[in-house]
């Protein structure tokens, strides 16, 4: 379950003007859009900060699938399939199971109109709509959720400010979709499993980076034995990174020919599961290494990647970490809805 296309290069295009920046110059025509699309995101993911990257990421691999559950002529759908408008998914909210099959938001019915009451995680810090699973009549739904309806709050957690969670009294839904589920090849194990090969493929690039300015960092402080970059502790860690980091990409590169998995195997989640778990061990690493050592910051790990970023897509480790083990049959909704 993939993005038409010539869609996704749309999209991309007017994602990428309203944040003042183009397509990269080799690819702004529409001729073989699959291709091109995909070569633009690998373009925007070498030359943009995380942030950016993994936002378009989202919208082009995550978002503009599911769309495709909803009535054609619901609102937004429009708009956000030509870029016009930011959206995010607020698939992934932990809960007492951190578990993605249960939604946290419910709908209720209050005569014509349907109302929303709970809470949802997104990762896209200028989100305007969202994509949101709810419980409706024993099943679930998708929800487009405007950020700025009535009854809708943005918040932060932890440190982060402003934003990453949204709380909903009552808030009402732009639009509902048809009946959905987490079955195996159902359309959100589907649109998941595309997108978390999507993401996979480019964003390991990331922490390989850092690694290897963290590497050119060291070479610098100092000179001698007693240099930091001669120390076996150093190069111990960041050659377990590497390590780590390359086979996580060799795996992503297969993609869903992996272990030529239909959608719901554990190939996609598994190497998700490293992604984000080495994302954030660099960044740790990155961090410990500028203040415990006085490393001055590279590039490539500059202050486009909070914690509040880096965390919040796929709902953190933890709940991919749940989902992956779900599928192997180790928690109770092993067989999902």
């Amino acid at each position: 379950m993939t993005a038409v296309p010539d869609q996704a290069l749309t999209a991309l295009h007017g994602l990428l003007t309203r944040r003042g920046l183009d397509l990269p110059p080799t690819v702004d025509t529409a001729a073989e859009a699959d291709r091109t699309a995909d070569e633009a995101l690998d373009r925007i993911w070498e030359t943009r900060p995380f942030a950016v990257a993994a936002a378009l990421t989202e919208q082009i691999h995550g978002v503009l699938p599911l769309l495709d559950a909803f009535d054609a002529t619901a609102p937004l759908l429009d708009d956000i399939r030509a870029g016009h408008v930011t959206a995010s998914l607020g698939l992934f909210t932990p809960n007492a199971l951190l578990s993605l099959t249960a939604p946290a938001v419910r709908a209720d019915r209050d005569g014509g109109r349907t109302l929303l009451h709970g809470r949802y995680r997104y990762a896209t810090q200028d989100a305007e709509v969202s994509v949101v699973p709810v419980r409706l009549d024993g099943g679930t739904r998708l929800a487009l959720v405007p950020h700025d309806a009535a009854g809708v709050r943005l918040h932060g957690a932890g440190r982060a400010a402003g934003w990453g969670w949204a709380e909903l009294d009552g808030a009402s839904a732009a639009a509902l979709s048809r009946p959905v589920g987490w079955a195996p090849g159902g359309e959100l194990t589907a649109a998941l499993d595309a997108y978390a090969w999507a993401f996979v493929r480019r964003a390991l690039a990331w922490p390989a980076r850092v690694v290897a300015d963290l590497r050119r960092a060291l070479a610098r402080a100092g000179e001698g034995v007693e240099a930091l970059s001669t120390s076996q502790y150093l190069a111990h860690e960041l050659s377990k990174l590497e390590i780590e980091i390359s086979l996580a990409s060799a795996a992503a590169r297969f993609g869903a020919a992996f272990k030529a998995e239909e959608p719901g195997g554990q190939a996609a989640l598994a190497t998700l599961l490293s992604c984000v778990d080495l994302i954030q061990r660099t960044a740790r690493t990155a961090e410990d290494m500028a203040t415990e050592l006085g490393l001055e910051h590279a590039p490539a790990d500059a202050a486009d990647w909070p914690d509040a970023v880096l965390q919040a897509y796929f709902g953190g480790r933890r709940v991919v970490e749940n989902e992956l083990a779900r599928r192997m049959g180790l928690v109770p909704e092993a067989v999902g809805t």
